[in-house]
């Protein structure tokens, strides 16, 4: 799915789950919508896959949503200027590119004279910034084949991050005057949607400034012609501590390149000697000077930049292309596509109790709040409980019984050990990334028993959230999610189950993928 239909569908997935009355998409919308989807793309004739999506879903996901912004975009203008900014357009990018410009238009007439000075700043400045920017960049770039790491930016382009955060912050602020429900879904929106266009707008800053460099050199390279044409310029140097013979060295190191190129000769160092200024006189003609200037500045700052700009735009295509999807979609697609006759075929949903044995009603419960999060179509497995000391059978489990999708259920009620608990979930995590599983893993946390135990207490409420948070900090040390829901609370289309999906669905894990 391409990252502008993802973009779309994560937008209207948050309105929907969040405005469950309809009052900012009527619900006869909705339906509306999924009709006119289907005849439009056609639905997958089997079951999804745990993990992934078709490409005949993703295509009916995209018509839907299309249908359902394009109503959308009527009652609410807003709609539109967020899904560009959380797409990167701005007018940031072309401000700064105008800025890179005059900059170097300025910097060839920086000293208000008729001077060229072939040792000094600008050219020799601009070199020097941009040989450090290729330095950094090339230390980034072992950080990240020795560390195995996305995307990784300086400062500018994570300001450029968060100008982006900035801007749809501002503009949901603007709407919560006069829709309130219509935020909170666009609030929840731009909290997934920069968690997975974060290496987008890295490499889309990275863009920006490359260009914005090559830029400022091209805008000293025509000023420095503009004013050539126009005025008398002479060329020299002029230095307290460099004779005639260091100045040649500089100048070979520094034009020897260009004047290869372009068959100019630099001079030797008679001809140093000649181009210094002092009390008495010196300096040159400049044009030849002015054109080994603009090819130096072509070689080493604009054409490394252009490339590098390239590279930038060629991942970018790479990532807009296919970006992640969000586990946290997989149940809301096989929900609509479902609920529109496709899949009949059952899948399976494995879990795996550890240290706790849950009742008939939690079993209940559960059933009914994976099948809301997962999909109708779901069978739901109960496996074995594993006791205490027995986390290593779990390999051996999972390649006898595979699953499609695969559930740890714990008890709130047990304090997290990481020689049990944490062996348990780190085994399993740990098995799905060596054997490249897509079956999605989630961590349940039944509050149920804890609930229970503790009921009648006065600080009920104060101890189940501390150990929540507990339980929080503990599974995320592995790099996952929990999911808590009181199960034998959960009731089919009643709010507890609506909450609990919502939570079920942003903790599903996929192996391979960010947390």
């Amino acid at each position: 799915m391409h990252q502008r239909a993802l973009r779309t569908v994560l937008l209207i997935q948050a309105i929907e789950e969040t405005d469950r009355t309809g009052e900012v998409i009527p619900l006869a919308d909705r339906a509306e919508a999924s009709r006119a989807a289907v005849r439009e793309s056609a639905l997958p004739r089997g079951a999804q896959s745990g993990a992934a999506l078709s490409r005949e879903s993703e295509r009916f996901l995209a018509r839907r949503a299309e249908h359902l912004l394009e109503r959308l975009r009527t009652r609410s203008p807003a709609v539109t200027h967020i899904l560009a900014v959380a797409g990167g357009i701005t007018w940031l990018g072309r401000f700064v590119l105008l800025l890179a410009l005059a900059a170097g238009v300025s910097l060839s007439a920086l000293d208000g004279s008729r001077r060229i000075n072939i040792l000094a700043f600008p050219l020799i400045g601009l070199l020097a910034w941009n040989l450090f920017v290729y330095a950094m960049l090339f230390v980034g770039w072992l950080r990240t084949l020795r560390h195995r790491r996305g995307p990784m930016g300086f400062w500018s382009a994570r300001a450029y991050e968060r100008w982006i955060g900035g801007r749809i912050e501002a503009l949901m602020r603007r709407s919560t005057r006069y829709n309130v429900p219509l935020t909170t879904g666009l609030r929840r929106f731009a909290a997934q949607w920069v968690g997975i266009s974060q290496p987008l707008l890295l490499l889309q800053a990275k863009r920006l400034l490359h260009l914005a460099a090559a830029l400022v050199a091209i805008g000293l390279i025509a000023g420095l012609y503009v004013r050539g044409i126009a005025l008398r310029y002479e060329a020299g140097w002029e230095s307290t501590f460099l004779g005639p013979g260091s100045a040649h060295e500089i100048v070979a190191t520094l034009y020897g390149p260009a004047a290869a190129l372009s068959g100019i000769p630099y001079g030797s160092v008679e001809d140093m000697r000649a181009l210094r200024w002092t009390a008495t006189g010196g300096g040159g003609e400049a044009a030849s000077w002015i054109h080994l200037i603009a090819i130096t500045a072509a070689l080493y700052i604009v054409a490394p930049r252009l490339l590098a700009a390239l590279a930038a735009m060629l991942s970018i295509w790479k990532f807009s292309r296919r970006p992640p999807v969000p586990p946290a979609l997989l149940g809301y697609a096989r929900a609509l596509v479902m609920g529109v006759g496709s899949g009949t075929t059952t899948e399976v949903a494995r879990v795996t109790p550890y240290a706790y044995e849950p009742k008939a009603d939690s079993v209940a419960g559960l059933e009914s709040l994976l099948a809301a999060a997962l999909g109708a179509n779901l069978k739901v497995q109960m496996g074995t409980p594993v006791r205490y000391g027995d986390e290593s059978a779990v390999a051996r489990d999972q390649a006898e019984k595979p699953a499609t999708w695969n559930v740890l259920l714990m008890t709130l009620a047990s304090t997290p050990e990481v020689e049990n608990h944490g062996a348990f979930i780190a085994g399993w995590r740990d098995w799905l990334l060596k054997n490249a599983s897509s079956a999605p893993l989630l961590i349940l946390i039944d509050e149920g028993p804890y609930a229970a135990r503790m009921r009648g207490e006065a600080a009920l409420e104060q101890r189940v959230q501390e150990r929540r948070r507990l339980w929080q900090e503990f599974v995320a040390g592995y790099g996952l999610r929990a999911c808590f829901a009181d199960l034998i609370q959960i009731k089919p289309g009643a709010a507890s189950e609506i909450n609990a999906r919502e939570s079920a669905r942003a903790a599903l894990w996929i192996a391979g993928e960010r947390a």
